[in-house]
């Protein structure tokens, strides 16, 4: 699994070449939030950049997945997400979920960490339990006959 900080200094290379596009927020820097192995899953964290914000999972050594570009599903007790495999050199296979992008909403780095760390929230969130459906009442012999007979319990 690469660190987080050579998954940020890869996304700072490519943000070199970004640099100045209209889809770059300039008031945003390259940061991993969150970056740490889920047994089962691999490691997991969400990126921003100053172009977008991605679900960023790099799944389990030797997981059978789909060829990069192509789109596997991330299970998680918070529901499923599709991804979008890459592969790198550098990093390996990983792959990316768009959580927003462009990012010109966001004025500056400390609300796009906010955001991230809610989506961090929300994903490591175990779901509520179904309630209990009502229980029916328990009948009597007597007036389950009556209901069955069209009478009154």
């Amino acid at each position: 699994m690469p660190s987080r900080e050579a998954i940020e200094a890869y996304y700072r290379a490519v943000g070199t070449r970004m640099a100045g596009l209209p889809i770059c927020n300039p008031a945003l820097a390259v940061e991993l939030l969150g970056w740490r192995a889920v047994e089962g899953v691999g490691a997991l964290g969400v990126l921003i950049t100053p172009w977008c914000m991605n679900l960023f999972w790099q799944p389990p050594a030797g997981a059978v997945l789909p060829a990069k570009g192509e789109r596997a599903l991330l299970a998680l007790p918070s529901g499923d997400y599709e991804c979008t495999l890459h592969e790198d050199e550098r990093l390996g296979r990983y792959a990316s979920a768009s959580l927003c992008s462009p990012m010109q909403d966001f004025p500056g780095q400390a609300e796009a960490r906010a955001m991230a760390e809610e989506v961090l929230r929300l994903v490591f969130a175990e779901p509520e339990p179904e309630p209990e459906p009502p229980q029916a009442a328990a009948l009597s012999r007597r007036a389950l006959f009556r209901r069955a007979l069209g009478g009154a319990s």
